[in-house]
């Protein structure tokens, strides 16, 4: 049975809806001692705890080279992500990510021979014109100012490889995905930890801050096999210019709680971002895959 043209659109774009809004428990947890890292690390490891009876009862092998390989990129860009949130304004961060869709489109190009259609190479020039206009106050380049535009832009380099690697995968099955990017991310937390990159002591237990992570990491379940199941249906830069959704929600969050700025340059970025999307969204049959025929049998767990 083929899946309605427009379900893993919306999953995708669903996701990125959430994940627009998740600088604002992090945040929280920055204020009440838990910096991003250990706030990821003990997401990530209570979203597996979560899954553990899942995992027992359908038998899920996850411990593939290739697998968690995927893992690794696709965790280690939340943990990128979520440094970003923190250590730089909302705005840059999530931008800065959202290079990712060129970084996809061009991976696409090279590996899987995805044509560089008319409405894709608008979309992109649009993308980039907001970035241009978000970033480039006072006529300067939209490049990273500090470590944390560093980790937004690493974040979406990281997203591009991962999310093209699970829409090769398509024997995987969305929650074995899903399963590789809390352990993967987990390791590229606990690495960037040792190395010392950004600095955070480690949290005095608060209950307070175990509530809003088990928030998160329900958030985090949800919106992951969101993303993960969309991807697997169409291809990478289609799918990174889907989640520009976020941008929209980043950025009105951040003007409505974080009193960062938002002026005309951000009103003309964000606007010519959702048009790059939107240049995207439209049906494109050379460029989607369907997903494997459930003729007997379903995707494999490993």
């Amino acid at each position: 049975m083929r899946l309605p043209l427009a379900a893993p659109e919306l999953a995708i774009i669903g996701a990125g809806a959430l994940w627009g809004l998740l600088w604002i428990p992090l945040r929280y947890l920055e204020e009440i001692g838990t910096g991003p890292l250990w706030s990821m690390l003990g997401t990530f490891s209570l979203s597996l705890l979560l899954l553990l009876p899942f995992i027992l009862r359908r038998r899920i092998h996850f411990f593939s080279p290739g697998l968690l390989i995927t893992g690794f990129c696709t965790g280690s860009s939340f943990v990128l992500y979520s440094m970003a949130v923190v250590l730089t304004d909302v705005v840059s961060a999530i931008l800065l990510f959202y290079l990712s869709p060129v970084w996809a489109t061009l991976l696409g190009r090279m590996l899987l021979a995805e044509r560089f259609t008319p409405a894709r190479i608008v979309a992109l020039i649009m993308g980039l014109a907001g970035l241009w206009v978000v970033l480039g106050a006072d006529g300067r380049l939209p490049l990273p100012r500090n470590i944390g535009d560093w980790c937004g832009l690493a974040g979406g380099v990281a997203w591009a490889l991962g999310s093209l690697r699970a829409h090769q995968d398509t024997a995987v099955s969305s929650m074995a995905q899903t399963l590789a990017l809390f352990i993967g991310g987990t390791c590229a937390g606990g690495i960037i930890l040792w190395l010392d990159i950004a600095p955070e002591a480690i949290p005095i237990p608060d209950p307070k801050a175990l509530l809003v992570v088990a928030f998160l990491a329900m958030l985090t379940i949800v919106s992951t096999l969101g993303v993960l199941w969309g991807v697997k249906a169409i291809s990478p830069g289609r799918a990174a210019l889907l989640l520009l959704f976020e941008v929209l929600v980043g950025v009105a969050s951040a003007a409505a709680f974080a009193n960062e700025a938002f002026g005309w340059r951000q009103i003309i970025g964000s606007a010519l971002i959702l048009a790059a999307a939107l240049a995207e969204v439209r049906p494109q049959s050379k460029d989607r895959i369907d997903p494997p025929s459930p003729s007997g049998s379903r995707p494999a767990d490993r």
